[in-house]
């Protein structure tokens, strides 16, 4: 009967010293997040510039490095949100398959130009370039690119990401 019950105490004391062993373990300590710019949510890129001014800049940088690619006549960048949409003329007498490479490197180089931008559309039709050059005069006589947030939509819609 004492040896079951010394077997008990000594189980008893333990169990005991487990617990507190383990209850006293602190948590390991992991580096903070970095941290994040009021608004935005993590993993998420800052947004664009919606001050005319300010995208109109930016908009002119981005035209110069799509007309820095081979192949590319002119271009015509509007910035919104975080996406670009690009529409290019190419050299006369370019094949489909190379113009198709011409968009895609203009679009690499376009989103490698700025990390704020997340989503290039690149487009050679010439109804859509005339949108687009349309809402860039909008834009630098100094209406917001908000403004034009309906006619986006639509160009959305009718151009597809060279890049993802």
């Amino acid at each position: 009967m004492k040896r079951n019950r010394t077997i008990y105490w000594v189980a008893a004391i333990l169990a005991v010293f487990v617990f507190t062993t383990l209850a006293g373990c602190s948590v390991a300590r992991r580096p903070a997040p970095p941290e994040q710019t009021p608004g935005t949510p993590p993993g998420a890129r800052a947004a664009l510039p919606t001050d005319p001014r300010e995208a109109t800049g930016l908009a002119q940088k981005m035209v110069n490095v799509a007309e820095s690619v081979q192949g590319v006549r002119s271009a015509t960048v509007v910035l919104a949100g975080s996406t670009a949409y690009v529409g290019i003329n190419v050299e006369r007498g370019m094949e489909n398959r190379q113009t198709e490479e011409v968009k895609r490197n203009v679009a690499t180089k376009v989103k490698n130009a700025d990390n704020r931008i997340a989503r290039v559309l690149v487009t050679t039709d010439p109804n859509l370039i005339t949108r687009l050059e349309e809402i860039a005069r909008g834009i630098k006589q100094g209406r917001p690119v908000d403004a034009f947030a309906d006619e986006l939509r639509e160009l959305n819609k009718r151009m597809t990401p060279t890049i993802r």
